[in-house]
């Protein structure tokens, strides 16, 4: 069985006659981008989570975050 990345079409659905990019792409064009467009997403997401982390991490570290803490205990108590 060959494997290559090539999506069989109809006939029809060679037409050249579109009226936009998007029109053209067939259903498994479609759900490659629509996967690339997820992996990225995903990959933003975890950089950004990683990120804020990392920022917390040190604001608490470098003491910056003494004064929202006494703040917060302060509206506790």
């Amino acid at each position: 069985m060959k494997h290559d990345n090539s999506v069989r079409r109809p006939s029809l659905a060679n037409s050249k006659i579109t009226t936009d990019k998007t029109a053209s792409l067939s259903i498994g064009d479609s759900l490659r981008k629509a996967k690339t467009n997820l992996i990225f997403s995903r990959l933003l997401l975890g950089i950004l989570v990683i990120l804020a982390i990392t920022v917390a991490f040190i604001a608490v570290y470098m003491g910056y975050a003494t004064p929202i803490w006494e703040y917060l205990t302060k509206m506790v108590w």
